[in-house]
């Protein structure tokens, strides 16, 4: 069994304290207003039109970001800045971080299109690849065919880039110590999964079955393009997060058997994306009718 290498990222170090101090705002707030305010996230890419920044790369931050002199800052649009500027400070800031974060900046390989993680839609192409590579990644490391893989779209963080994909799109979508796990699972624990699946507001995504859902009750499911046979023994590669209540799956209780493994999550999908690199391959999924979720219209 591979054993997956695990470092600290500088960028989530700072973050996780950022979101602490973040989490006791919210407390303080709700302790005074009666209740928090209600917080989203977007992906938002840089927008520079002001300054001619660019998000940075490996080689050459100084044409991304600009240059500093003794009288101020440069921006790679020409424009100057004083020392006392406020643009001077944040681009300063921004340009002295570079040298801790370069290693995060190479291209491990290059995406056909942007790839969204949607959790309100299933049988999207971003969870699809999520979930075939899984697959066979836990049918390689413990070298037993699986039948089926399950993940979840809370553990993709945020969409898949088109163009290059650099080792921090990688780190930035799969921030978690999620790792890889196998589970025996008879078929009508698998039953059980999906009938709790359609009663949710999109399927989390799968690989290696289709699954119909009407009005959120399961219609039909196959494993492999047949029916789902409720004495037979399937394995299921997932992570250990969902083994005992992540995202209120619970693969632990409904399984015969579990195996863990020391692979990261983070590491198969980078093992995967550098190995196309090396065979000239372009990443790329599509919507495949493996989940179908329908609702009756309103007479």
């Amino acid at each position: 069994m591979e054993m997956a290498e695990t470092k600290v990222n500088q960028g989530i170090f700072y973050g996780g304290w950022a979101v602490l101090a973040a989490g006791a705002a919210l407390a303080l707030c709700a302790c005074f207003c009666g209740r928090a305010p209600k917080i989203t996230w977007r992906y938002d890419t840089m927008d520079g039109h002001r300054t001619g920044a660019t998000c940075v790369t490996s080689e050459h931050p100084e044409a991304a970001l600009g240059t500093f002199d003794d009288e101020g800052y440069v921006t790679p649009s020409g424009v100057r800045y004083a020392d006392d500027s406020p643009v001077t400070r944040i681009a300063l800031s921004l340009s002295e971080v570079q040298p801790r974060m370069a290693h995060l900046k190479e291209v491990v390989g290059h995406s056909a299109r942007e790839m969204q993680n949607l959790r309100t839609q299933p049988d999207l192409p971003l969870g699809n690849l999520f979930a075939d590579v899984l697959r066979a990644r836990g049918s390689k490391d413990f070298r037993v065919p699986m039948d089926f893989a399950i993940t979840n779209y809370g553990g993709i963080r945020v969409p898949m880039p088109k163009g290059a994909v650099t080792l921090e799109d990688i780190t930035s979508m799969f921030p978690f110590k999620n790792y890889v796990c196998w589970c025996e699972m008879k078929g009508r624990g698998l039953i059980s999964l999906f009938e709790q699946l359609a009663g949710t507001l999109a399927f989390q995504p799968i690989s290696g079955a289709r699954v119909v859902v009407k009005d959120h009750q399961l219609v039909s499911a196959e494993i492999g393009g047949k029916p789902i046979d409720p004495d037979r023994v399937y394995h299921v590669t997932s992570i250990d997060f969902l083994l005992d209540g992540g995202d209120k799956i619970n693969l632990g209780a409904l399984s015969e058997k579990v195996t863990l493994s020391h692979v990261l999550l983070k590491d198969v999908m980078l093992d995967y994306i550098r190995d196309c690199e090396a065979k000239g391959i372009v990443i790329d999924a599509a919507s495949d009718g493996r989940v179908i979720m329908e609702e009756s219209s309103d007479e």
